[in-house]
């Protein structure tokens, strides 16, 4: 009779592990890929903005790192930049990919002398859910008691044509972001707002604040960089990729 029960607590046993490793095997066939980000800094004159976003591709398992580098007055890529790698070969390292990606920047970044430290004025990662995704108050400098009003980014989606290729996955969204310095006299600023999806977005589902950083030049106007995380379709899941929204912090 005891080698019945032990028998049978060791088929249930397997039984259950089975069950576990097909629940576990569907969540990581439902998982997208939620790339990382790396700051680079502004340069010195606060002309200038870089970041890298790096990861491991979901379906294909292949290594990648961006490096975009973008000016701040006209919130657009420097020419001849983004620079992007992807190692199509699922044993490559990521640490490979990313090496690859700072050697092909590294002569504009000098050039451009970008490497100061902003201040990190938000954060807001995607494993946040206690926070509002799409709105943050700030304080743009790290000073107690604060020296300068608060300013509040607010980030709107709605929908927008996508291609093609987006239409099987149902409607895409666009995004406007505008901001606020909390104060008497404070307008809201219009930074963004988006008339046509860009091919490099893919398909997007949705946007969120991911970080707000501030940087105050000697003898300039203190600029910012919002890095907002677009949510689009992946192989395997919603991917997580970064754009920035750059310029002047309202007055």
């Amino acid at each position: 009779m005891l080698t019945v029960l032990v028998s049978r607590a060791r088929s249930a046993t397997a039984a259950l592990a089975v069950i576990l490793g097909v629940v576990l095997g569907l969540a990581q066939a439902d998982a997208g890929d939620i790339a990382q980000r790396d700051i680079i800094g502004f340069s010195a004159s606060g002309v200038h903005f870089a970041f890298e976003e790096f990861g491991t591709q979901d379906g294909s398992g292949f290594a990648y790192s961006n490096i975009y580098i973008i000016d701040v007055s006209t919130d657009s890529w420097q020419p001849g930049t983004p620079f992007r790698v992807r190692l199509e070969d699922e044993t490559a390292s990521l640490e490979t990919a990313r090496t690859q990606a700072q050697s092909m920047a590294e002569p504009i970044l000098d050039q451009l002398a970008i490497g100061a430290p902003p201040v990190h004025a938000a954060s807001n990662p995607v494993t946040e859910t206690s926070a509002d995704p799409h709105h943050v108050t700030i304080n743009p400098r790290p000073v107690l008691p604060a020296i300068d009003d608060p300013i509040s980014f607010t980030l709107v989606t709605y929908r927008l044509a996508g291609s093609e290729t987006c239409e099987p996955f149902g409607p895409m969204k666009g995004f406007r972001l505008s901001a606020e310095r909390l104060s008497e006299t404070g307008d809201a600023v219009l930074l963004h707002k988006d008339t046509a999806i860009p091919q490099s977005r893919g398909c997007p589902l949705d946007y969120r604040i991911a970080d707000i950083f501030t940087f105050y030049p000697e003898g300039g106007a203190p600029v910012f960089a919002a890095l907002i995380q677009i949510i689009a379709v992946g192989f395997e899941g919603p991917d997580g990729r970064f754009m920035a929204v750059t310029g002047t912090l309202p007055n």
